[in-house]
């Protein structure tokens, strides 16, 4: 996946909302995408899983799944 590319995801109130890619990430198993508003610097971590040959990404929160995967993200840089 490139970054700068605007994917849709469903935010936590299950409105579909377009977000540029900042990264992908796969923490213990399951991918991630770290997305935000364009022109931006907030970031927001969604999980990627394919449904019915789609990838769709649904939002993990800013609970414990968050906090993982946004401590992965930050060893990474």
């Amino acid at each position: 996946m490139k970054t700068n590319e605007i994917i849709t995801v469903l935010n936590e109130n299950g409105e579909k909302v377009d977000l540029e890619m900042i990264d992908a990430i796969r923490v213990d198993g399951t991918d991630y995408v770290i997305v935000g508003p364009k022109d931006s610097d907030e970031a927001y971590a969604y999980k990627s899983v394919l449904v019915n040959g789609q990838m769709e990404y649904t939002s993990v929160g800013q609970g414990a799944e968050f906090k993982k995967v946004l401590q992965k993200y930050s060893e990474q840089q």
